[in-house]
């Protein structure tokens, strides 16, 4: 469904990359902080890879 490198913006877009078991890659600061895999879950705040939770606020989400 998303190109490799596409930015997961929105919660609709994590919501159709858990969905359809996108591997994504979790970024800080313009450096990736976790090569990532798929997406467990999201709320309102984070988004849960592999068993950690990133904040929405303060990372980007984009597709491996």
């Amino acid at each position: 469904m998303f190109k490799s490198g596409f930015t997961l913006s929105t919660d609709s877009h994590l919501s159709a990359a858990m969905f359809n078991k996108t591997p994504v890659v979790a970024w800080q600061d313009g450096e990736i902080i976790d090569y990532g895999g798929l997406i467990e879950k999201q709320d309102e705040h984070t988004v849960t890879i592999n068993g950690m939770h990133y904040m929405k606020a303060a990372c980007e989400f984009k597709v491996r």
